[in-house]
């Protein structure tokens, strides 16, 4: 059977689409941005501090993946980071001394070479300065034990460094591997020593520690493989000199350590010509392995790294006040979530190898003005022309970032109110203007990004075009003092940097010559990086700006758990508005007792679902107070009091997941007794046995294979199952028949006086006539303060009432009374 795989695409859509892409800007700006959503250098708030604080501000959530937890034998492992150091009475005290014994005996006794001439002097005074770090360390705190902690790391691992490349031999390697040991020990595994006897305890989840360790144990690998392959080429196979023992023996011609090379017959020499790529080929199938399982490993840190970020967000957004969300997009609120938050992700790599870049500069400045001070001088005249540049760049850097991540959030809401909507598109053939709508949104969000790219590019190609220049003056300027054979500059100390360049020659020109398009070239990578750190930072602040963000409502420090009420549920005096010009309530006055059902009820815009969130404490009162049994609402923790109180929304939202599930949502752990139970009393039992699969129907996106009807009385039915003292309807029973309304108020009424359950009351938000007349009390609210109360016959005999208006006007003619 042929397919025309053509049938069902939208031709013109197609083409339409095409349309719109060919109309994207190659060269220059693309289609303006809107001045309400485009910010300009002006606008921007940050600077080099404001931007170093953000990136700063993410370790806290970086910092457990270094600090780890602590692991204690018969306790298992502890939830909470495991301290920088040390405390709770345990210590490392045992690290010095270990440390001072592995440093002082092999040199003693001759292990290691025990002179104190170059390299040795450089490489026991980095020993020397790590040794001193122990012995105060345990007893240090604060901000002086960090700077210890880091002068002994940077000791450490220049220490070792140094064994790689300028100490013959294995032995020094091994002696610095057993000091860096015994500190690490001292970090992972500490003591307390008490009367109750010794206790240990074990650092675990160390993984940036890890990652790190093991990446610098296979950069000194390839490094060793590097200085390995130039001994055997240069010095054997090219100037016929002796190799060290033990790279002669692992090449497997031991005698050529004794430099008898012209010995070697021309199989031998045959051989050795592919000993080198041997060496090569086994340390690579060595060292490749932990190199993709490097990479892997860092994903995933910085993917639990992010994850706690994200989480972070999340509890934040949930405890933020419904003012916030009132006015917030909901897309913006995602995508700081999805997409801000990975920024954090970054940090790592973006300081790290903005410094490494820095360090590197400035080394190869050092090192090339030892040669020559008019290259040194060079290097930092470019530094001038870059730092212009920069000061111009990062400002339109963080705007246009943040213009970018708020267009796209823009377009994440256009997208998410098109999807909610969807329904009400069709109907109203709404589906060409949200096409447009979103058409124009996406083409916001392009122009924003490539606006944003395109600043990065011109900044590159600016930097990289003068700095090609001045490369090309440095190396010609090299390249005649080699032609001329001119002396280099400070012989002394670059002998003391373990170079032999006292005159310029071909060595010197190509060591030159690296360095110095190295440092000059770096320049460009710097200000490179530091533009990417701008985008990271507005990241960031996007972030923060909700993490900062204190929930309007919070717990006093005394806050007690509600228990549930047993007299009243009393407002008094209470007032509130949304704004100092936008008063909602005034002074309302009103009483609920056990058993009872409230009718609260008015016009639109009378404050009835305010009042109803006061009592949720999604808002405190500006005035006046609601007491439960004579104590003041905010005396109650703010879980314990919404743990005990259940409401239905006049909006029914239903989730796409089974019957069962749906109803649960209140009552995680609701057995299907207590979930049959909800249904019943919400008319909806016999409906869901009628169903196929039952409780495990699954709904489709806001229960859309339910009726009306049927979601209100689900979300019903989830507020039952709470069983919680206090049940908040609103317009519980507006898409109910009669006959339904009649049963599940019924139902309602038994349910709250149950002989057997606890005290329960129920407050009702609603216009039905015939749902309010079943109340017991009737408060009529309007403009904010309570016209009317009592029950419906009373209130009916008032002439003129403000009620009976409202009945008559509901019913549509007149009630005689």
């Amino acid at each position: 059977m042929k397919h025309d795989h053509s049938k069902g695409l939208d031709k013109e859509a197609i083409i339409r689409s095409q349309g719109l892409a060919d109309t994207v800007a190659f060269y220059g700006e693309g289609d303006p941005i809107p001045t309400s959503r485009d910010l300009s250098a002006k606008d921007d708030t940050s600077g080099f501090t404001a931007v170093v604080q953000l990136l700063i501000r993410s370790w806290p959530y970086i910092l457990p993946q270094i600090l780890g937890r602590w692991w204690v034998p018969g306790v298992g492992t502890e939830t909470r980071m495991a301290e920088l150091i040390g405390g709770r009475g345990y210590s490392f005290v045992y690290m010095p001394p270990l440390v001072t014994l592995l440093a002082v005996i092999p040199p003693y006794f001759g292990i290691v070479p025990n002179n104190l001439e170059y390299p040795f002097n450089l490489f026991y005074g980095l020993v020397a300065i790590a040794v001193l770090c122990t012995w105060p360390l345990p007893n240090l705190s604060g901000r002086v034990q960090l700077i210890s902690l880091v002068v002994l790391l940077v000791s450490t691992i220049l220490a070792n460094m140094v064994t790689v490349v300028l100490i013959e031999g294995s032995t020094s390697s091994i002696y610095m591997g057993l000091i860096t040991a015994a500190c690490l020990v001292g970090w992972f595994v500490q003591l307390n020593i008490s009367s109750n006897g010794l206790k240990y305890r074990v650092r675990i989840g160390t993984h940036l520690v890890y990652y790190y360790g093991l990446s610098l144990i296979m950069g000194m690998g390839f490094m060793l493989l590097g200085l390995m392959m130039a001994e055997i080429v240069n010095q054997s196979l090219l100037q016929n000199e002796a190799l060290m023992p033990g790279l002669a023996a692992l090449i497997g011609y031991p005698e050529m350590s004794n430099g008898v090379n012209d010995a070697l017959t021309e199989a031998q020499r045959m051989e050795l010509r592919w000993a080198p790529i041997k060496v090569e080929f086994a340390l690579f199938l060595l060292l490749w392995p932990l190199e993709i399982a490097l990479l892997y490993y860092i994903v995933w840190i910085f993917q639990r790294i992010n994850h706690g970020l994200r989480l972070a967000l999340v509890d934040r957004w949930h405890r933020l006040s419904l003012r916030h969300h009132a006015d917030h997009r909901v897309g913006d609120s995602i995508w700081r979530i999805q997409t801000d938050s990975e920024t954090v992700t970054y940090v790592l790599k973006v300081l790290g190898e903005f410094v490494t870049m820095t360090v590197t500069i400035v080394t190869a400045l050092m090192l090339i003005t030892i040669l020559s001070p008019l290259l040194g001088l060079i290097v930092t005249f470019v530094m001038v022309p870059t730092m212009i540049l920069a000061r111009w760049a990062m400002p339109r850097f963080r705007t246009r970032s943040l213009v970018e991540r708020m267009a796209n959030a823009d377009l994440t809401s256009r997208l998410q109110e098109s999807f909610r909507s969807i329904k009400l598109s069709k109907a109203y053939q709404a589906g060409p203007r949200s096409q447009k709508q979103f058409e124009q949104d996406s083409m916001i969000a392009f122009n924003a990004e490539y606006r944003h790219a395109r600043l990065g590019f011109r900044v590159g190609v600016i930097v990289d075009t003068y700095s090609e220049l001045f490369i090309f003056a440095g190396v010609f300027l090299i390249a005649l003092w080699v032609n001329r054979g001119e002396p280099t500059f400070a012989t002394e100390l670059i002998a003391l940097a373990g170079l032999s360049f006292v005159v310029w020659n071909l060595s010197a020109f190509r060591w030159a010559s690296e360095r110095f398009e190295g440092a000059v070239g770096s320049l460009g990578e710097v200000i490179r990086m530091w533009g990417w750190a701008q985008d990271v930072a507005m990241g960031l602040k996007r972030v923060f700006d909700i993490l900062d963000m204190e929930p309007e409502v919070s717990d006093r420090e005394d806050a007690t758990p509600f228990q549930g009420f047993k007299r009243e549920i009393r407002f008094e005096d209470v007032a509130f508005a949304y704004s100092a010009d936008r008063p909602v309530l005034d002074g309302i006055d009103l009483t609920a007792v056990p058993g009872t059902m409230t009718a609260i009820v008015g016009p639109t815009g009378a404050g009835k679902s305010t009042l109803m969130n006061l009592l949720l404490r999604l808002f405190d009162p500006d005035r006046g107070a609601i007491y439960i049994d004579g104590h003041d609402l905010r005396e109650f923790t703010i879980d314990s009091l919404r743990k005990n109180i259940a409401i239905t929304l006049q909006e029914n939202v239903l989730f796409g997941m089974s019957i069962r599930e749906n109803v649960r949502y209140a009552v995680p752990d609701a057995g299907d007794e207590r979930i049959n139970q909800a249904l019943r009393i919400a008319c909806l039992e016999g409906s869901v046995a009628m169903l196929p699969e039952g409780l495990d129907t699954m709904l489709g996106d806001r229960g859309g294979r339910l009726s009306t009807g049927q979601r209100q009385r689900l979300s019903l039915a989830r507020a039952i199952v709470r069983d919680a003292p206090i049940l908040v309807l609103d317009e519980p029973t507006a898409a109910l028949d009669a006959d339904t309304e009649h049963r599940v108020l019924a139902n309602l009424r038994e349910w709250t006086r149950d002989p057997a359950a606890q005290s329960r009351t129920i407050f009702l938000i609603t216009h039905r006539i015939s749902t309010i007349r079943r109340a017991d009390t009737i408060v009529y609210l309007d403009a904010g303060c309570v016209a009317e109360r009592g029950d419906h016959e009373t209130l009916m005999r008032i002439e003129n009432g403000r009620y009976r208006a409202f009945v008559q006007a509901e019913s549509g003619k007149s009630v005689d009374v």
